[in-house]
Protein backbone atom coordinates (compact mmCIF):
# COMPACT_ATOMS: atom_id res chain seq x y z
CA UNK A 1 0.00 0.00 0.00
CA UNK A 2 1.28 3.89 -0.93
CA UNK A 3 2.19 5.37 1.71
CA UNK A 4 3.47 8.95 1.90
CA UNK A 5 5.26 10.48 4.43
CA UNK A 6 3.80 13.78 6.31
CA UNK A 7 6.92 14.47 8.17
CA UNK A 8 9.83 12.89 7.53
CA UNK A 9 9.02 11.05 10.70
CA UNK A 10 6.12 9.43 9.71
CA UNK A 11 3.64 8.22 7.31
CA UNK A 12 0.28 8.45 5.96
CA UNK A 13 -2.10 6.18 4.00
CA UNK A 14 -5.43 8.54 3.74
CA UNK A 15 -5.56 11.46 1.68
CA UNK A 16 -3.70 14.68 3.17
CA UNK A 17 -6.12 16.83 5.56
CA UNK A 18 -5.93 20.82 6.33
CA UNK A 19 -4.17 20.31 9.41
CA UNK A 20 -1.54 17.95 8.03
CA UNK A 21 -0.51 20.53 5.65
CA UNK A 22 -1.65 23.92 6.31
CA UNK A 23 -3.77 23.93 3.04
CA UNK A 24 -5.37 27.35 2.61
CA UNK A 25 -6.00 27.43 -1.22
CA UNK A 26 -9.46 28.23 -2.46
CA UNK A 27 -10.30 27.19 -6.16
CA UNK A 28 -12.66 28.74 -8.43
CA UNK A 29 -16.12 26.43 -6.45
CA UNK A 30 -14.49 25.21 -3.50
CA UNK A 31 -11.49 24.53 -1.27
CA UNK A 32 -8.38 22.57 -2.79
CA UNK A 33 -5.99 20.38 -1.15
CA UNK A 34 -3.21 21.14 -3.63
CA UNK A 35 -0.80 23.25 -1.77
CA UNK A 36 1.63 22.86 0.62
CA UNK A 37 3.95 24.75 3.24
CA UNK A 38 6.26 24.73 5.74
CA UNK A 39 7.92 21.33 7.02
CA UNK A 40 5.63 19.39 4.32
CA UNK A 41 7.24 20.58 1.47
CA UNK A 42 10.62 19.27 2.97
CA UNK A 43 8.98 15.53 2.21
CA UNK A 44 11.08 13.75 -0.06
CA UNK A 45 9.08 11.26 -1.96
CA UNK A 46 10.68 8.42 -0.03
CA UNK A 47 8.69 5.55 1.63
CA UNK A 48 9.66 7.58 4.91
CA UNK A 49 9.42 11.07 3.73
CA UNK A 50 13.34 11.72 4.72
CA UNK A 51 16.00 12.83 1.90
CA UNK A 52 17.56 9.61 -0.15
CA UNK A 53 18.05 8.61 -3.75
CA UNK A 54 16.62 5.53 -3.09
CA UNK A 55 12.71 6.10 -4.08
CA UNK A 56 11.46 2.45 -4.10
CA UNK A 57 7.84 1.59 -1.83
CA UNK A 58 7.48 -1.37 -0.36
CA UNK A 59 7.16 -4.32 -2.32
CA UNK A 60 7.57 -2.26 -5.45
CA UNK A 61 8.35 -3.77 -8.50
CA UNK A 62 6.36 -1.83 -11.43
CA UNK A 63 5.82 1.88 -11.80
CA UNK A 64 3.78 3.53 -14.25
CA UNK A 65 5.20 5.79 -17.15
CA UNK A 66 3.09 8.70 -18.78
CA UNK A 67 3.52 11.49 -21.72
CA UNK A 68 2.43 14.58 -22.12
CA UNK A 69 -0.98 15.48 -20.18
CA UNK A 70 -1.36 18.89 -21.39
CA UNK A 71 -4.09 19.64 -18.53
CA UNK A 72 -6.17 17.10 -20.74
CA UNK A 73 -8.54 15.79 -17.68
CA UNK A 74 -10.89 13.81 -19.86
CA UNK A 75 -8.56 11.70 -21.07
CA UNK A 76 -5.99 11.55 -18.13
CA UNK A 77 -8.80 10.82 -15.12
CA UNK A 78 -9.88 7.35 -16.86
CA UNK A 79 -6.10 6.32 -17.48
CA UNK A 80 -5.49 6.84 -13.93
CA UNK A 81 -8.76 4.37 -13.00
CA UNK A 82 -7.84 2.18 -15.23
CA UNK A 83 -4.50 1.74 -13.95
CA UNK A 84 -5.98 1.42 -10.40
CA UNK A 85 -8.27 -1.56 -12.00
CA UNK A 86 -5.67 -3.53 -13.99
CA UNK A 87 -2.68 -2.64 -11.86
CA UNK A 88 -3.47 -2.16 -8.25
CA UNK A 89 0.20 -3.18 -7.69
CA UNK A 90 1.28 0.09 -8.89
CA UNK A 91 1.74 3.98 -7.24
CA UNK A 92 4.19 5.34 -8.89
CA UNK A 93 3.40 7.63 -11.98
CA UNK A 94 6.73 8.79 -13.77
CA UNK A 95 5.53 11.58 -15.47
CA UNK A 96 7.73 12.73 -18.63
CA UNK A 97 6.53 16.50 -18.89
CA UNK A 98 4.11 18.78 -19.92
CA UNK A 99 1.38 17.74 -17.00
CA UNK A 100 0.92 21.94 -17.38
CA UNK A 101 1.83 22.44 -14.01
CA UNK A 102 1.62 26.02 -13.12
CA UNK A 103 1.36 28.27 -10.49
CA UNK A 104 -2.29 29.31 -9.17
CA UNK A 105 -3.36 32.70 -10.18
CA UNK A 106 -3.96 35.18 -7.11
CA UNK A 107 -7.39 36.92 -6.91
CA UNK A 108 -7.38 40.76 -5.38
CA UNK A 109 -10.04 39.60 -3.02
CA UNK A 110 -8.30 36.79 -1.42
CA UNK A 111 -8.11 32.94 -2.54
CA UNK A 112 -6.73 31.60 -6.13
CA UNK A 113 -7.66 30.20 -9.45
CA UNK A 114 -6.17 27.69 -11.26
CA UNK A 115 -5.75 27.28 -14.77
CA UNK A 116 -7.18 24.66 -17.33
CA UNK A 117 -10.39 24.12 -15.40
CA UNK A 118 -8.72 23.12 -12.13
CA UNK A 119 -6.77 20.13 -13.90
CA UNK A 120 -4.30 20.27 -11.07
CA UNK A 121 -6.51 20.60 -8.16
CA UNK A 122 -8.70 17.87 -9.52
CA UNK A 123 -5.58 15.52 -10.57
CA UNK A 124 -4.40 15.75 -6.66
CA UNK A 125 -7.74 14.53 -5.72
CA UNK A 126 -7.45 11.43 -7.86
CA UNK A 127 -3.70 10.88 -6.82
CA UNK A 128 -4.78 10.92 -3.14
CA UNK A 129 -7.97 8.75 -3.88
CA UNK A 130 -5.79 6.00 -5.68
CA UNK A 131 -2.71 6.06 -3.62
CA UNK A 132 -0.72 7.04 -6.56
CA UNK A 133 2.39 9.66 -5.87
CA UNK A 134 3.49 11.39 -9.33
CA UNK A 135 7.27 12.06 -9.99
CA UNK A 136 7.53 14.83 -12.51
CA UNK A 137 10.66 15.20 -15.13
CA UNK A 138 9.42 18.86 -16.21
CA UNK A 139 8.43 19.39 -20.04
CA UNK A 140 8.57 22.95 -22.06
CA UNK A 141 5.03 23.75 -21.48
CA UNK A 142 5.62 23.41 -17.23
CA UNK A 143 6.03 26.48 -15.30
CA UNK A 144 9.78 27.31 -15.83
CA UNK A 145 9.21 30.45 -14.12
CA UNK A 146 8.34 28.80 -10.74
CA UNK A 147 10.57 25.89 -11.19
CA UNK A 148 13.64 27.39 -12.53
CA UNK A 149 14.33 29.54 -8.96
CA UNK A 150 13.00 26.32 -6.98
CA UNK A 151 15.54 24.15 -8.54
CA UNK A 152 18.15 26.12 -8.56
CA UNK A 153 17.94 27.04 -5.30
CA UNK A 154 17.65 23.51 -4.58
CA UNK A 155 18.99 21.36 -6.75
CA UNK A 156 19.46 18.22 -4.72
CA UNK A 157 15.95 17.99 -4.09
CA UNK A 158 12.48 17.55 -5.46
CA UNK A 159 10.07 19.79 -5.51
CA UNK A 160 7.04 19.22 -4.10
CA UNK A 161 4.71 20.82 -5.83
CA UNK A 162 1.66 19.27 -3.89
CA UNK A 163 0.67 16.53 -1.60
CA UNK A 164 1.41 13.74 -4.27
CA UNK A 165 3.08 15.39 -6.77
CA UNK A 166 6.99 15.96 -7.08
CA UNK A 167 9.35 17.99 -9.91
CA UNK A 168 12.48 16.61 -10.46
CA UNK A 169 15.67 19.19 -10.95
CA UNK A 170 17.42 19.14 -14.04
CA UNK A 171 19.79 16.08 -13.75
CA UNK A 172 17.99 14.42 -10.46
CA UNK A 173 19.36 10.74 -9.72
CA UNK A 174 17.25 8.37 -8.16
CA UNK A 175 16.61 4.63 -7.85
CA UNK A 176 13.41 2.48 -8.00
CA UNK A 177 13.99 -1.46 -6.66
CA UNK A 178 17.85 -1.38 -7.80
CA UNK A 179 17.36 0.34 -11.09
CA UNK A 180 19.00 3.59 -11.60
CA UNK A 181 17.68 6.80 -13.21
CA UNK A 182 18.54 10.01 -14.25
CA UNK A 183 15.92 13.06 -15.07
CA UNK A 184 16.43 15.81 -17.48
CA UNK A 185 13.40 17.72 -17.99
CA UNK A 186 13.13 20.68 -20.68
CA UNK A 187 13.23 20.69 -23.82
CA UNK A 188 12.18 23.43 -26.72
CA UNK A 189 9.00 24.48 -27.77
CA UNK A 190 9.02 24.08 -31.06
CA UNK A 191 5.57 26.36 -31.61
CA UNK A 192 6.67 29.07 -30.12
CA UNK A 193 9.05 31.33 -27.82
CA UNK A 194 8.57 30.71 -24.49
CA UNK A 195 11.31 31.12 -21.52
CA UNK A 196 14.82 30.51 -21.65
CA UNK A 197 14.89 28.12 -19.05
CA UNK A 198 12.76 25.38 -20.84
CA UNK A 199 15.57 24.40 -22.38
CA UNK A 200 18.58 22.27 -21.16
CA UNK A 201 22.10 23.88 -22.10
CA UNK A 202 25.19 22.20 -22.15
CA UNK A 203 26.77 22.92 -18.95
CA UNK A 204 23.52 21.11 -17.80
CA UNK A 205 24.35 18.13 -19.78
CA UNK A 206 28.09 18.32 -18.03
CA UNK A 207 26.63 18.66 -14.80
CA UNK A 208 24.47 15.49 -15.16
CA UNK A 209 26.80 13.65 -17.00
CA UNK A 210 29.27 13.29 -14.37
CA UNK A 211 28.67 10.63 -12.05
CA UNK A 212 28.75 8.18 -15.12
CA UNK A 213 25.71 5.59 -16.69
CA UNK A 214 21.99 5.09 -15.24
CA UNK A 215 19.99 2.35 -16.43
CA UNK A 216 16.87 4.59 -17.07
CA UNK A 217 17.22 8.10 -18.74
CA UNK A 218 13.72 10.05 -17.99
CA UNK A 219 13.72 13.11 -21.03
CA UNK A 220 10.82 15.41 -22.06
CA UNK A 221 12.92 16.64 -25.42
CA UNK A 222 14.22 13.33 -27.54
CA UNK A 223 17.22 12.27 -28.49
CA UNK A 224 17.85 11.17 -32.07
CA UNK A 225 17.36 8.15 -31.68
CA UNK A 226 15.93 6.74 -34.80
CA UNK A 227 12.13 6.75 -34.31
CA UNK A 228 10.59 7.06 -37.03
CA UNK A 229 7.24 9.06 -35.76
CA UNK A 230 9.61 11.50 -33.97
CA UNK A 231 11.63 12.33 -37.05
CA UNK A 232 8.83 12.77 -39.29
CA UNK A 233 7.33 14.81 -37.11
CA UNK A 234 10.74 17.04 -36.47
CA UNK A 235 11.26 16.83 -40.74
CA UNK A 236 7.62 18.16 -41.24
CA UNK A 237 8.13 20.82 -44.04
CA UNK A 238 6.38 24.31 -42.98
CA UNK A 239 4.41 23.32 -39.67
CA UNK A 240 6.96 25.19 -37.10
CA UNK A 241 9.64 28.27 -37.93
CA UNK A 242 13.32 27.50 -39.50
CA UNK A 243 14.41 28.95 -35.98
CA UNK A 244 12.49 27.14 -33.88
CA UNK A 245 13.48 23.84 -35.77
CA UNK A 246 16.97 24.94 -35.73
CA UNK A 247 16.81 25.56 -31.69
CA UNK A 248 14.86 22.19 -31.42
CA UNK A 249 17.65 20.39 -33.43
CA UNK A 250 20.77 21.60 -31.04
CA UNK A 251 18.39 20.69 -27.83
CA UNK A 252 18.17 16.96 -29.49
CA UNK A 253 22.21 16.90 -29.73
CA UNK A 254 22.29 17.86 -25.98
CA UNK A 255 20.01 15.13 -25.45
CA UNK A 256 22.26 12.92 -27.69
CA UNK A 257 25.61 13.58 -26.18
CA UNK A 258 23.93 12.73 -22.10
CA UNK A 259 22.74 9.44 -23.47
CA UNK A 260 26.52 8.93 -25.30
CA UNK A 261 27.53 9.83 -21.83
CA UNK A 262 25.38 8.03 -18.90
CA UNK A 263 24.89 5.03 -21.74
CA UNK A 264 21.10 3.85 -20.80
CA UNK A 265 19.75 0.66 -21.44
CA UNK A 266 16.21 2.33 -21.63
CA UNK A 267 15.65 5.98 -22.88
CA UNK A 268 12.27 7.62 -22.37
CA UNK A 269 10.79 10.89 -23.80
CA UNK A 270 7.42 13.06 -24.43
CA UNK A 271 7.43 16.05 -26.54
CA UNK A 272 6.56 15.35 -29.96
CA UNK A 273 3.69 14.09 -28.63
CA UNK A 274 3.61 11.05 -30.77
CA UNK A 275 4.72 6.87 -29.62
CA UNK A 276 7.42 4.63 -31.21
CA UNK A 277 10.44 3.26 -30.06
CA UNK A 278 14.00 2.33 -31.94
CA UNK A 279 16.60 -0.06 -30.78
CA UNK A 280 19.99 0.44 -31.63
CA UNK A 281 21.28 -2.94 -31.87
CA UNK A 282 23.79 -2.71 -28.53
CA UNK A 283 21.13 -3.25 -26.29
CA UNK A 284 19.50 0.17 -25.72
CA UNK A 285 15.73 1.22 -26.32
CA UNK A 286 14.18 4.28 -27.31
CA UNK A 287 10.37 4.88 -26.24
CA UNK A 288 8.28 8.17 -26.97
CA UNK A 289 5.53 8.25 -25.41
CA UNK A 290 2.37 10.05 -26.99
CA UNK A 291 0.33 12.98 -25.90
CA UNK A 292 -2.94 12.12 -23.50
CA UNK A 293 -5.48 11.53 -26.30
CA UNK A 294 -3.69 8.63 -27.65
CA UNK A 295 -4.13 5.22 -26.06
CA UNK A 296 -0.83 4.33 -25.25
CA UNK A 297 -0.13 7.57 -23.38
CA UNK A 298 0.12 5.63 -20.24
CA UNK A 299 2.44 2.36 -20.20
CA UNK A 300 4.18 0.07 -17.72
CA UNK A 301 7.65 -0.25 -17.13
CA UNK A 302 8.55 -3.41 -15.30
CA UNK A 303 11.98 -2.16 -13.04
CA UNK A 304 13.43 -6.15 -12.68
CA UNK A 305 13.52 -6.61 -16.79
CA UNK A 306 13.26 -2.89 -17.75
CA UNK A 307 10.24 -4.04 -20.16
CA UNK A 308 7.73 -1.54 -21.65
CA UNK A 309 4.04 -2.77 -21.84
CA UNK A 310 1.26 -1.01 -23.01
CA UNK A 311 -1.54 -0.58 -20.51
CA UNK A 312 -4.88 -0.81 -22.33
CA UNK A 313 -6.87 2.59 -23.16
CA UNK A 314 -9.14 3.96 -25.87
CA UNK A 315 -8.11 5.88 -28.81
CA UNK A 316 -9.11 9.82 -29.18
CA UNK A 317 -7.48 13.03 -30.52
CA UNK A 318 -4.44 15.46 -30.49
CA UNK A 319 -3.17 18.75 -29.43
CA UNK A 320 0.04 20.69 -30.17
CA UNK A 321 3.46 20.99 -29.18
Amino acid sequence: MLRIARLPQEGIKRAPTDEDLGVVERGKNERERLSVRGNARLVWPTASGRPGANLTLEGETKVAVAGDWESLGEHVYGKLRLLRRLHPEVHTVLHLGDLRWEQPVRLAGGGRVYAHEGFLPRLEELLAELELRLLLTPGNHDDWSALGPAFAAHPERPRRLSPHIWAFPRGFRFSLAGRTFLSFGGAVSVDADRSLAEAPTDADVDRAARAGSVDVLLTHEPPNAGVREVEYIVAKPGRWSERRLTLSAASRRRIDRLVAAVQPALALHGHMHVGGRADDGNGRQTIALPVATEPDNLRLLDLPSLTVTDLGCSPATGVGL
